[in-house]
């Protein structure tokens, strides 16, 4: 039996009309004197529809800030600059601030993400001014999804003021320091201000520091003295000091010494290592180069040093002296004497000066 496929009359009637109408025009045209009728608007009815208006563009947010630079004038030391920065967004898509970086630690910001067409939302900078004295410019990039403002800068500007001036410095430095040695370095705390304050206690990062606070009689100015004592051990110092003060501006004061101590004689190296070597090639070349060792002796401080004595526990280990520098610099040569004996060998050097006796370490492997 045969299958049917069974159509709509709406689709029958919309497959039909145009055989039909060109059925009528055929046969019209073929009849002399008949006047065929217009099928224009029978054939607009199939032409494709007219493109309508261009959609409108997508849209967009638009971001307008009215101040992008403040300038926070005179400010004292320590005090927190904290700014708004508005930002309006005139657009029609919503605005997003996608970054905000601002140029060096001492800034923080925070920042609405997302702003609504025809709302207003900020942009907060904070600055630390503690670490700053005079003239600062500090600025802030913000990135967001405004074709026409997608990336700009932000700036905040101010002049910091001392009101705790330290002088010379909050920092200062003993340099290099000889174990036995005191030094001391003095600072002078003067209020800017001429409001009176008071050193009520003071903290130090270093135990072995020493320190006094001496207060002018009108109470505006102080005088704190940091001491290194000589039996302070060898190693660096990193003196931090945090005062305390009265002065309502200036709560805390930090101030900062750094050095370094060592001994004033010098032994280069520390220990002296014969690195694997070859019985064989060592029996049979006894001057050759790997076998000699140095080790230097150097006296910083006044040019007085005498070497009396040197020796070694290892029998085939020879020594000798040379001067560098008369009573302040030597060299003390070793040479390693064949034969030697199979597997590793230890033993010192032992230097006897007017200062100090000095042992290295001597150590190797023969194979």
């Amino acid at each position: 039996m045969k299958h049917f496929r069974w159509f709509e009359p709406a689709a029958v009637l919309a497959l039909s009309l145009p055989l039909l109408i060109s059925g009528i025009a055929v046969a019209q045209s073929s009849q002399p004197g008949v006047k065929v009728p217009p099928v224009t608007k029978v054939a607009a009815s199939r032409e494709a529809p007219k493109a309508e208006a261009k959609a409108a563009p997508w849209a967009l947010p638009e971001a307008v800030l009215k101040e992008m630079n403040f300038d926070a004038g005179s400010v004292s030391r320590g005090d927190i600059i904290k700014h708004d920065f508005p930002v309006e967004n005139k657009g029609k898509g919503v605005l997003e601030i996608t970054h905000v970086q601002p140029s060096c630690g001492c800034t923080v910001t925070q920042w609405d993400h997302t702003i609504q067409p025809g709302k207003s939302g900020v942009i907060t900078a904070s600055v630390n001014t503690a670490a700053f004295t005079g003239p600062i410019y500090k600025t802030i990039s913000v990135s967001t999804n405004d074709p026409k403002m997608s990336n700009f800068q932000l700036t905040i500007k101010a002049d910091v003021k001392t009101v705790l001036q330290v002088s010379p410095s909050e920092n200062a430095q003993f340099g290099l320091v000889f174990t036995g040695q005191k030094e001391e370095r003095d600072f002078t705390i003067t209020s800017n201000d001429g409001e009176p304050f008071t050193i009520t206690s003071v903290q130090s990062q270093d135990p072995n520091l020493q320190y006094s606070i001496e207060s002018a009689k009108d109470h505006k100015s102080a005088t704190f003295k940091v001491m290194l004592p000589a039996d302070h051990p060898a190693g660096p110092i990193m003196g931090r000091f945090t005062l305390t003060t009265t002065h309502p501006k200036v709560p805390i004061l930090n101030i900062n010494v750094f050095g370094t101590i060592r001994e004033p004689l010098m032994v280069i190296p520390q220990e002296v290592v014969y690195y694997g070597l070859n019985k064989s090639y060592v029996d049979e070349h006894p001057d050759d180069a790997s076998l000699n060792k140095v080790i230097t002796i150097a006296y910083d401080q006044n040019p007085d040093l005498e070497i009396t004595k040197v020796s070694s526990s290892l029998p085939n280990l020879e020594t000798s002296v040379e001067t560098l520098q008369p009573k302040q610099r030597y060299s003390i040569k070793l040479h390693l004497k064949p034969p030697v004996k199979l597997g590793d060998f230890k033993g010192t050097v032992t230097i006897e000066t007017n200062k100090k006796t000095i042992t290295v370490p001597v150590r190797g492997k023969i194979f």
